[in-house]
């Protein structure tokens, strides 16, 4: 579809008809929540969150603007924003009109969500077991968390129950998940033995490529959540050997350095404001473990979280790890460096209060706002699977509208994308342009889904932007679909800075 200037009015009065289609309810009046995923492409804004606590680890409360410095490269900046995040608020869920759905944060008024990661394809069957099973304990004595979600990892990257503060509903998913087991073992005995020094853990390309793609799809899934995420994540350790590795290949020296991956990985965490718990689910072992435990503990350091390693009590390391990321100083600035080299840039936060640690990220790469095409085609591929945690880049809500006389006799997917989340670009005459592809692909209950994508591309006037910006920004897909029940995954990609935006739904054709 081409939607020009002429043509807008009408397609835009046809979404605001077509979204209240058979439900009988109001058009949902709330407004789209703040993003400033674009604003950060665009921009180049950048957001440091800073944990301050005394010797005892008991956070600090009360600093003000004034009492912080950051500096990068060693140049101070200039602080654009300064706040204070604490857990007192109550987190309030977001309501939406029926059948209507959204990619948009589930919850407001937080200080922090939390991610727990149970890694499956890189823990021993017996660590994996033992780990998860101090975690339901936890949950069982009902503590007071902030929205917390949990994910596996298997083969691929799996939602098992999104946010929430209900404990009992996160203790009974992960105690009803029983993952098939590490593929890189022999055995579950291998894996339990006590009798070997090195242990069966060790860094293989498999777990390499299925964390490395985990951590780029939460990343993406996470930064449209407005404030601090704190990544828990239970594994033996990351599958990464920072230093140099030298093997031979016949007469020839070959020398593996995975560090620009963990360099890559922690910079899409920190641009999305996570910061990573790892907790070593091995405890206190014999196993040797030094380079994947150093990788755990560059990956936190970076984005300014904690590592828990060597310790049986893991789960004090989640207690912690949720208490130390919920109370929190952020503050953001414009570089004054404007030149971007995609060369790695140090920060530096420093206190004038005596006592005071802190942590927070070690910086950031000048990278242009845009990924290659070919990358971005990729990402939104896998973020269209099932299986893919719901991606927030691109905020959107939709409603999928079953075939009926008003929708052609064919089902139709109306999209209402926020358009503080899409990047519009000013062109000469005044007139905002932008370029989005939405995409629904129908997944049968059996059989591979029926894919419909349909790239939309505005002119607008300034009056025409005006409205848009007080409220949605319009799409429409329709389907051909045989009569079935399908499971539909919608998605939204941005042209200009290749942010993406997914969400699941349901329809029946009769």
């Amino acid at each position: 579809m081409k939607l020009i200037s002429s043509c807008f009015r009408t397609l835009y009065l046809a979404f605001l008809f077509l979204a209240s289609l058979e439900t009988g309810a109001a058009q949902d009046t709330q407004k789209p929540d703040k993003s400033d995923s674009v604003l950060r492409a665009t921009t180049r804004l950048v957001v440091v969150d800073v944990v301050a606590v005394d010797d005892k680890g008991n956070p600090i409360t009360g600093l003000k603007a004034e009492d912080f410095t950051v500096l990068e490269e060693g140049k101070p900046q200039t602080i654009r924003d300064f706040s204070f995040q604490s857990p007192n608020a109550t987190p309030t869920a977001l309501n939406m009109a029926p059948g209507v759905v959204t990619n948009a944060p589930q919850y407001g008024n937080t200080s922090s969500l939390n991610v727990i990661l149970l890694d499956a394809i890189n823990t021993d069957f017996s660590n994996r077991a033992y780990a998860q099973d101090l975690l339901i304990k936890y949950l069982e004595t009902s503590p007071h968390i902030q929205p917390t979600a949990v994910f596996a990892l298997e083969g691929s990257l799996k939602l098992l129950h999104d946010f929430t503060t209900d404990t009992k509903a996160l203790r009974d998913v992960i105690a009803n998940f029983k993952p098939a087991g590490p593929t890189h073992i022999d055995n579950v005995y291998a894996a339990a033995s006590p009798f070997e020094r090195r242990g069966t853990f060790a860094p293989t390309a498999q777990g390499r490529d299925a964390i490395f793609k985990a951590m780029t799809f939460l990343a993406n899934a996470l930064s449209g959540y407005p404030g601090r995420k704190n990544l828990i994540w239970l594994s033996d350790g990351f599958p990464l050997n920072l230093f140099p590795d030298a093997a031979m290949d016949g007469s020839t020296v070959n020398i593996e350095d995975y560090s620009p991956i963990a360099e890559r990985i922690a910079d899409n965490l920190m641009n999305a404001q996570v910061a990573l718990y790892p907790i070593d689910a091995a405890g206190v072992s014999l196993n040797d473990r030094f380079p994947t435990l150093t990788a755990m503990r560059s990956m936190s350091d970076r984005t300014g979280g904690k590592t828990f390693y060597s310790r049986n009590d893991l789960d004090v390391g989640i207690r912690t790890s949720i208490d130390d990321g919920s109370t929190y100083y952020t503050m953001d600035y414009y570089p004054q460096n404007k030149t971007w080299d995609d060369k790695f840039r140090t920060i530096e936060v420093k206190v004038n209060r005596p006592g005071v640690h802190l942590r927070y990220r070690q910086g950031y790469f000048a990278q242009a706002p845009a990924k290659e095409p070919e990358s971005a085609a990729k990402l939104f591929t896998l973020a269209m699977l099932l299986d893919a945690p719901p991606a927030t880049g691109v905020l959107f809500q939709a409603k999928a509208a079953a075939p009926s006389e008003k929708t052609g006799n064919k089902p139709v997917v109306n999209f209402g994308i926020d358009p503080r989340t899409i990047a519009f670009q000013r062109g000469a005459d005044e007139s905002q342009h932008v370029s989005l592809t939405c995409a629904v692909w129908a997944f049968p209950s059996k059989g591979d889904p029926v894919r419909k994508e349909n790239d939309v591309t505005a002119n607008l006037k300034q009056d025409e932007y005006q409205q848009v910006m007080h409220s949605y920004f319009p799409c429409k897909t329709v389907l051909d679909l045989k009569p079935g029940h399908y499971t539909l995954r919608l998605g939204v990609i941005d042209r200009t800075t290749n942010l993406i935006g997914t969400t699941t739904t349901q329809i029946t054709v009769p």
